[in-house]
């Protein structure tokens, strides 16, 4: 009995060691958490400064504090987009193209930082707060994911305008980008899968490299947007094999017919995309796949006008099977096309460019050929 004794000190001793030592982390947890929370409401505090510089220091401050505390990572989220929605709201007439609302401008430096933050967080602490950043003026903006994807998956840019920004690697599968203004931006090696496009402006944008598999794009302005890296030539419209250069902008599409594979390594997918409605007014569409890609609704099942193709250059493209009846396509460069059993009944194909295409199976009953050049036009009066 008496020998056991030490050994029962020693086990006293450890265990009143093994409670000192819970409690000093517990004790260290709560400090820490303290100093958080006071981080937190200086980081707000300075938010709502009237200088610039201290609304920095607030911005990074969050931050860090999303660095630091997973715990505090959503709350951060949700403070960094309110304080865009309520210092950066859009104004009316968002969605005008470039040419109308003004001249390119560079976001306000906090617009920018809070962006930065919010592109370099650790999407998976989230905990299922969105991104919401709706009806927000973020033009100019500049994301560059070279170095890691920018975590915007699920995210809300409901009539957001984020014209004339940069943007690259971004992944914003599932995101909210319903009346979007991205005209003049560039949005290249992207994932916009499942995306909710519908009355997105894209007028002039650079989206090459992007990925719009199954997005809805429906009544999406794509005027002079082009799809493929490095051609960066829209076609002078009324005119064929001539081009007019975009301010900026200055390589040619002659690589596009005479190095397929590269091209299409760098071209965005529209592959199963719904496109009812979008206009595609000299959009540069070369070499692209638009398998199980919707021009045109189906008349027995849903209303909505087709895309509007006009001046587009889609020649090399696959559009096997595609239903295009009593679509626009005036003027488009179809050359080398694959337009195999595609529906063009009632089409306007007037001047458009059929050259080397692959018509076999394609419907042309009623289509509107004048000036037309190609291969349908060996057996109808073009």
């Amino acid at each position: 009995m008496v020998a056991s004794l030490p050994g029962f000190a020693a086990l006293l001793a450890l265990l009143f060691t093994w409670m000192q030592v819970t409690q000093t982390g517990k004790e260290l947890r709560i400090s820490e958490q303290g100093q958080i929370t006071n981080r937190f409401n200086a980081a707000i505090n300075n938010l709502g400064s009237a200088s610039l510089d201290e609304r920095l220091g607030g911005i990074y401050a969050l931050g860090r504090i999303m660095d630091d505390s997973a715990r505090d990572h959503p709350t951060v989220v949700s403070v960094l987009s309110a304080y865009l929605r309520t210092h950066a709201a859009a104004p009316a007439g968002r969605n005008k193209p470039q040419a109308e609302s003004g001249g390119i401008s560079s976001p306000r430096a906090d617009v920018q930082a809070v962006m930065t933050v919010l592109g370099n967080r650790r999407s998976d602490f989230d905990k299922g707060v969105p991104v919401d950043l709706r009806r927000t003026s973020l033009r100019g903006v500049q994301l560059d994911g070279r170095a890691k994807v920018i975590p915007f998956r699920e995210a809300v840019f409901s009539e957001a305008d984020l014209s004339s920004s940069s943007l690259s690697n971004l992944d914003l599968r599932g995101a909210w980008l319903d009346k979007v203004n991205l005209s003049e931006a560039t949005l290249t090696g992207s994932r916009l899968d499942n995306a909710f496009l519908p009355g997105a402006n894209f007028a002039y944008a650079d989206l090459s490299g992007s990925r719009f598999h199954e997005a809805n794009l429906k009544e999406v302005n794509f005027t002079g947007a082009h799809f493929c890296g490095d051609m960066y030539l829209q076609p002078a419209q009324g005119s064929r094999g001539e081009a007019l250069a975009v301010p900026g902008r200055s390589r040619s599409l002659s690589h596009a017919e005479g190095d397929r594979g590269s091209a299409v390594d760098r071209c965005a997918d529209l592959t199963n995309t719904e496109l009812i409605g979008a206009d595609l007014t000299n959009a540069l569409l070369p070499n692209m796949n638009f398998t199980g890609t919707i021009f045109c609704p189906d008349p027995s099942v849903e209303l909505g006008s087709c895309s509007n193709l006009h001046d587009a250059i889609l020649s090399e493209s696959i559009l096997r099977g595609a239903y295009l009846s009593g679509a626009n396509l005036n003027g488009t460069d179809l050359r080398n096309a694959d337009v195999r059993n595609v529906d063009f009944t009632n089409a306007d194909l007037r001047n458009a460019d059929l050259t080397g295409a692959k018509t076999s199976g394609a419907r042309f009953e009623g289509a509107n050929l004048k000036g037309a050049s190609g291969p349908p036009c060996q057996r109808e009066r073009c």
